[in-house]
């Protein structure tokens, strides 16, 4: 039986310590700490200039699409509100904004797998695998808080990083089409002056028990596979009968 990689597990750190941040996020929220929610962000979004708003939305998914740092910050409903309300400056302010929301996702994927690469060879010293596969998983990576772990733990398990940056190109040119066809949609339907603080952060812990779960499945998946390799390996070298 095929030894289990490291990589593997070290792929898996990547999504529990993110759930960790998250968790660690929203507690010192709900216990009184000031940390920004829907209600202040609307009063940000408020006080922008309709014709620089795409700056902002493109500032919000960097940071948003960073490892990490994407986990404590709430960009996502930033985003999605900031496209909104860019309608009203009319069809070119809101295309610029679409298109600074995909630059911007672009750009934080270079940055983690800049972060990645180095983690992988300074850190765990480990070689790139040219056998590892990289895959786009579009349907559970589209969110930015989950592509940007998932394009760490590509590197980190030693996928080649241009091919992880294609990978998240194609993700993320897809995941904006479908956002924007969502927002138009989104802007017709719903007032977002009535969101609060807590539907804000119902969803990151919706997002932080998904990142969990992921690493735990990771890390169990790779345990199970060495304990089956070592008890395989024991039963080779013990003495026939």
């Amino acid at each position: 039986m095929e030894t289990p990689k490291k990589s593997e597990l070290y792929g898996s750190f990547v999504w529990i310590f993110s759930s960790i941040v998250i968790f660690t996020y929203i507690s010192f929220a709900l216990l009184g700490g000031k940390l920004p929610g829907v209600e202040q962000l609307l009063d940000f979004i408020s006080g922008i200039n309709e014709e620089y708003i795409y700056v902002a939305a493109f500032l919000s998914v960097f940071i948003e699409g960073l490892y990490f740092i994407g986990s404590v910050f709430p960009g996502t409903t930033l985003i999605v509100l900031i496209a909104i309300l860019s309608q009203t400056g009319g069809v070119a302010i809101f295309a610029i904004t679409i298109l600074s929301i995909f630059i911007g996702w672009s750009l934080a994927s270079i940055v983690n797998i800049f972060f990645a690469r180095v983690y992988k060879t300074k850190v765990l010293a480990q070689q790139q695998d040219d056998d590892f596969e990289v895959k786009d998983r579009l349907f559970v990576t589209w969110l930015p808080v989950f592509r940007a772990n998932y394009e760490v733990a590509q590197v980190s398990q030693g996928g080649r990083p241009l091919k992880v940056f294609f990978s998240s190109l194609r993700v993320k040119f897809f995941a904006c089409t479908a956002a924007t066809i969502g927002i138009i949609i989104l802007a017709m339907i719903i007032d977002v002056n009535t969101l609060s603080n807590e539907e804000g952060f119902a969803t990151l812990a919706i997002v932080a028990l998904i990142s969990l779960t992921v690493g735990v499945t990771k890390a169990r998946s790779y345990y199970v596979a060495l304990k089956n390799n070592e008890a395989s390996r024991v039963r080779v070298e013990s003495p026939s009968d």
